[in-house]
């Protein structure tokens, strides 16, 4: 605490000072009691301000600087990888923070679901002068992986009839039916890539496993084949790629990853005078950005 008043000490002291000795006695007397009651007011705030940094120190093992405390991503809303949508995260920090300008939070992407982006960013949106900030990422729409985070992927072994709508081929003969990747068949969309093993049991499709991973396909795409694909006379027939089948990019936050300033600033404070605060932003100037966080989201096909 910084003093902005001395004691006036002993009265018969300071009554005979160079600057006191020639007042009258009233204003004497005004003068020294204003000036005590300046000191006592001014030292029972610092004796207050003592008594609760002790107990913050018993509470919390001492008076930290400040930093970041969790960054975690929010459930809600779903990401969906089709459609455009605004996703958020939270950085918690221990104190109060001020914020300037477009800090950025950089994340992770797996591109599991055929996302062209290894990395993408959050950028600040709401939260200065509170000790939790708020990042956004706007998703744009796409159809396929066009856009960074996707889920246009159809995994090897998904079995698609369970789950797809069926169109039963005409005069097909029983058996198992294997398909090389883009070979006999024809989507409705972009997919491609996906090699199949379709078994015909009483003239009815009863299975269709994929044996390749099939890329840039979203739900409802139509797989149709092709006339005599499904024994010698079989016409037509086709599977509807559910999005369930699709599996979806996963984004999280990789090791060492911090709050990246982006010419912005982040200082410790609330936007008000307080002494705690105003200390710990002289000694320690930007608060930690560093973090460790095991959150992670998963895209919706949709």
């Amino acid at each position: 605490m910084i003093y902005t008043a001395n004691d006036p000490g002993n009265w018969a002291i300071w009554k005979n000072k160079k600057e006191n000795k020639n007042l009258p006695l009233q204003e004497a007397t005004q003068k020294y009691r204003k000036e005590k009651l300046l000191f006592e007011n001014q030292y029972m705030d610092f004796l207050q301000q003592q008594q609760a940094i002790l107990t913050q120190n018993a509470q919390t093992g001492g008076t930290s600087l400040n930093g970041v405390t969790s960054v975690a991503f929010d459930a809600s809303p779903v990401f969906q990888t089709n459609t455009g949508n605004t996703q958020t995260l939270k950085v918690k920090f221990s104190k109060p923070v001020l914020v300037t300008g477009s800090p950025l939070v950089t994340v992770a992407n797996n591109q599991f679901g055929g996302g062209t982006a290894a990395t993408f960013n959050y950028t600040y949106s709401a939260g200065s002068s509170t000790n939790e900030l708020t990042f956004q990422h706007i998703h744009p729409t796409a159809a396929v992986t066009s856009q960074g985070f996707s889920a246009n992927v159809v995994a090897i072994g998904s079995n698609l009839a369970p789950i797809g709508i069926i169109v039963q081929p005409g005069t097909p003969s029983d058996g198992i039916y294997a398909f090389s990747a883009d070979t006999n068949y024809t989507t409705s969309g972009a997919g491609n890539g996906l090699a199949l093993q379709v078994t015909i049991s009483g003239g009815n499709i009863t299975s269709v496993i994929c044996t390749t991973t099939g890329n840039d396909f979203v739900p409802g795409e139509v797989i149709t084949f092709a006339a005599g694909s499904l024994g010698g006379s079989s016409t037509g027939g086709s599977i509807t790629v559910a999005a369930s089948a699709l599996r979806a990019d996963t984004v999280s936050f990789a090791a060492g990853s911090a709050v990246t300033l982006n010419s912005g600033t982040i200082t410790t404070g609330d936007g008000t005078f307080n002494t705690q605060l105003n200390n710990i932003a002289r000694r320690q100037g930007t608060p930690a950005l560093d973090f460790t966080s095991t959150s992670t989201k998963t895209g919706v096909p949709s």
